[in-house]
């Protein structure tokens, strides 16, 4: 995220007649449900969105839909999530898919209910952190670190997870993550969602 300072008098247009975008997703499966919504304010829609994901019982997404002189003809700017039923393919889709997820999940462990995604699957988020062995969460419950081994993980796995925590670790607080530490993490990654399949998705909260 980045901030810029700009001169207010840049735009040669303004408009009213913005048309939002909700999409639900419901049950395992993520059945979508789309409705625009148009004549209201930001804060008009969004009531409208929970009472829709009938407060946060189900995933939401929330876009503009922006007709212009595009070729590609109409277009979503995505203002809270993104599509859920497609894979994020960088960091910054992962945070958005996360804020979907964690309305969620929130929703869940205040109503007292299991803290799962409508799939059944856990959420374990994998990040590196001082003072702990492994670098593996699960928001929203006691699992916050999580133990590797209460995960029923190969103990080469957990062993690979915790060397790589070290060695994020091993540096001054301000230094940049060592040399491949990214690239090793990726490949973590890959092997602790295989190890995971069918219990948990794995979010790769580590970055880039």
């Amino acid at each position: 995220m980045r901030g810029e300072t700009v001169d207010e008098r840049d735009t040669a247009w303004e408009s009213f007649d913005a048309r939002y975008r909700v999409f639900v997703y419901s049950g395992p499966d993520a059945v979508v449900k789309t409705v625009d919504i148009v004549d209201a304010s930001l804060h008009d829609v969004l009531e409208s969105t929970r009472a829709l994901a009938e407060n946060d019982r189900d995933l939401w997404s929330l876009a503009l839909v922006v007709d212009d002189a595009d070729p590609r003809g109409r277009g979503l700017v995505w203002l809270s999530g993104m599509d859920y039923r497609r894979a994020p393919a960088s960091a910054f889709e992962w945070r958005l898919r996360a804020e979907m997820q964690n309305r969620y999940l929130s929703a869940r462990r205040r109503r007292g209910e299991a803290v799962v995604l409508p799939n059944g699957l856990r959420v374990v988020r994998m990040f590196s952190e001082w003072g702990v062995t492994w670098p593996l969460w699960e928001s929203f419950t006691d699992n916050y670190p999580m133990d590797a081994t209460a995960l029923g993980l190969s103990d080469s796995l957990a062993a690979d997870l915790a060397a790589w925590n070290d060695r994020w670790q091993d540096r001054d607080l301000d230094d940049p993550p060592p040399a491949g530490w990214h690239g090793e993490g990726w490949v973590l990654y890959g092997r602790l969602q295989a190890e995971l399949d069918g219990i948990a998705e794995v979010r790769p909260d580590f970055g880039d």
